[in-house]
């Protein structure tokens, strides 16, 4: 079995027309009409897990990538790999300076609509619709998201993990991909020119 995770302030809808259209999409909490309700990642891993089948693959984009690294490492039975489209190991610090997630969050909370568009102007070239969000459990996540770093575990994966990322990603960055794929043993990494963070998921490896 197949199954998605998506990046913030987007659904299952940015699948369609990716090489994992057919797959099994799970939805963020407080994106479009996921049924998950824990916004701490780890707790979020558990939740989510319990909805896999065992040895499944596990496709995560941007936020959604840094979940399905957190499902293979505390649930390893139900993941035998891991594909990661623009995966950081930690956001704030490495993908985007500190003094600009603050920035951001703050932004949010005083306009989130205006947050969200803002955010998916410099995510990519490519416009796509904004699915309903809940503001109150879209910012909580998104702060654990940036609070919160991988390194260690990353390390420690056993199963293999395909790495793909935009050379003009400016969210989680190609820093980002460049870490996860130093870090994890088992790892190969594509990096497609011209691509931002959401074109590249019309790419496989």
């Amino acid at each position: 079995m197949i199954y998605t995770l998506h990046g913030w302030s987007f659904s299952r809808e940015v699948w369609r027309g990716t090489p994992f259209e057919r797959a099994v999409h799970l939805e963020l909490p407080g994106h479009g009409e996921s049924p998950f309700k824990s916004t701490n990642l780890e707790e979020l891993s558990d939740e989510i897990s319990e909805k896999l089948k065992p040895n499944s693959t596990l496709v995560g984009w941007s936020l959604g990538a840094t979940v399905s690294i957190l499902i293979a490492y505390r649930h390893p039975e139900k993941v035998r790999e891991l594909i990661l489209y623009a995966p950081t190991t930690s956001f704030t610090g490495l993908s985007q300076p500190e003094v600009v997630v603050k920035r951001f969050l703050k932004r949010l909370r005083r306009d989130f609509k205006g947050g969200v568009n803002f955010f998916r102007e410099i995510s990519s070239r490519r416009r796509e619709k904004v699915p309903p969000l809940n503001p109150e459990v879209g910012i909580e996540l998104l702060k654990n998201f940036t609070q919160f770093n991988c390194n260690g575990l990353v390390g420690k994966l056993k199963v293999p993990i395909k790495i793909l990322v935009g050379d003009k990603d400016e969210i989680t960055k190609i820093e980002g991909a460049y870490r996860v794929f130093e870090r994890a043993p088992r790892s190969q990494l594509k990096v497609v020119p011209e691509e931002d963070h959401l074109t590249i998921l019309q790419y496989a490896i």
